[in-house]
């Protein structure tokens, strides 16, 4: 396993960003538009097979209309299975 890949954090991450997603009710092409990311990278991340860099997590808040600490909230409440 590559050091930097935490499997839990990037489950968590997965969901909520496809939750997320799906609450706006929106496609991942209409989300990768909105970040200026690749589609096939949003549904990699949505899979839990890629890991954003910070920059695109950046861009990922944007589309999804919602602030970076909020989203990182979300995710570390989902580690911590609440």
């Amino acid at each position: 396993m590559h050091p930097s890949r935490n499997l839990a954090l990037m489950e968590a991450f997965a969901v909520e960003l496809k939750t997320r997603r799906r609450a706006l009710g929106i496609s991942q092409e209409e989300l990768a538009l909105r970040s200026k990311v690749n589609r096939t990278f949003v549904a990699r991340m949505e899979s839990g097979q890629n890991q954003p860099s910070l920059s695109v997590l950046f861009l990922l808040c944007e589309g999804l209309k919602i602030k970076p600490e909020e989203l990182m909230v979300s995710i570390h409440q989902r580690m911590a299975g609440k």
